[in-house]
């Protein structure tokens, strides 16, 4: 067995590995090219592969944030890890993992996780039920679990938004509409994302726009709770008319959808508890089914409450992740 770097020849061995050891997770060329190999911080050295009679055996995918500065708390993490089913329990895993760790102390990295990254990440963690062997193996190297995030799905094709509309009602007399994006409010939007929400959301909420700006996206797939707006009608057929303008002051909530992902979903966290993730939710699925979709699914999500919202709608736990983390 050697351990190495990767190579541009590996591409096509390494895909096939990658569905044989990870089946619940495959990936495609495009997505590995997009997802991977143009990753800002990638660098081969640091995906590395055991190779056994010239014939890829396992890999290891390790990435750190190559803008923050060495030093304390630098974190890294790892997004995919596997060794081909039949030659398991040989040592290979091993290898690949103390590989991993040299290279994250060489980066004066203290801790590394198996968790979402901050650019790409495939999954939020190791599927429980369905890479328990990985699991426990991680486990015995000192990995620990600090978090257990599950994936959701939904069927919408029934969904009927008329029940919301109460409510909708409800917040547009507190001086809350929800409705789609309009393409001035991306700075809106941008705002509130910096100021309440994760760096992976405005990531993810960036992309979608300017897929918007390339005709590969259209506003719809954003729906917005907005406070200080002159309020249009309210309807259970769908968005409010285009035609009346609505001068927002801010963006307290809001939700996307790409294909049949949804989310990310949240609202700002004091005027939680209010319904607005309620009807943030109901639009986005209405808007969802009527652009011909049968189903949502929640990639991830931890949230205690976010989840009861979410099985409300009938949404059902798909599969449960351990995010772990370990000292270098």
């Amino acid at each position: 067995m050697v351990i190495r770097a990767y190579r541009h020849s590996d591409e096509a061995d390494l895909l096939a590995l990658w569905s044989a050891a990870l089946p619940h997770d495959p990936i495609d060329a495009p997505t590995f090219r997009r997802k991977v190999l143009l990753d800002v911080n990638f660098d081969p050295e640091w995906l590395p592969v055991a190779e056994i009679e010239g014939r890829l055996a396992g890999c290891c995918l390790c990435l750190i944030d190559r803008a923050a500065q060495v030093g304390t708390n630098r974190p890294g993490w790892i997004t995919a890890f596997g060794v081909a089913p039949g030659i398991r329990r040989q040592g290979i895993g091993t290898a690949l993992l103390d590989r991993a760790l040299e290279l994250f102390r060489s980066a004066g990295c203290t801790h590394v996780s198996l968790a979402p990254y901050v650019l790409h990440y495939f999954v939020p963690g190791v599927d429980e039920a369905h890479y328990a062997e990985g699991l426990a193996f991680l486990r015995r190297r000192g990995f620990e679990v600090v978090s257990r995030p599950l994936s959701m799905d939904a069927s919408i094709v029934l969904f009927d938004y008329a029940p919301f509309t109460a409510a909708e009602q409800r917040l547009r007399e507190a001086g809350i509409e929800v409705r789609s994006l309009r393409a001035d409010e991306m700075p809106l939007l941008l705002a509130f994302l910096r100021d309440h929400a994760p760096p992976d959301w405005l990531r993810d909420a960036r992309e979608l726009l300017i897929d918007i700006t390339r005709g590969l996206a259209v506003e719809e797939q954003f729906t917005l709770a907005l406070r200080g707006a002159a309020i249009s009608p309210v309807s259970a057929e769908g968005p409010p008319p285009a035609g009346r303008r609505c001068h927002a002051s801010e963006v307290v909530g809001y939700c996307q959808f790409r294909g049949e992902h949804f989310g990310p979903f949240g609202v700002r966290e004091d005027l939680r508890g209010r319904g607005i993730g309620t009807v943030l939710l109901a639009r986005c699925l209405q808007t969802m089914k009527a652009r011909g979709l049968h189903n949502a699914w929640v990639l991830w999500t931890g949230d205690e409450a976010a989840e009861r919202v979410y099985s409300r709608f009938g949404f059902r736990e798909t599969r449960r992740f351990s995010v772990l983390r370990r000292l270098t």
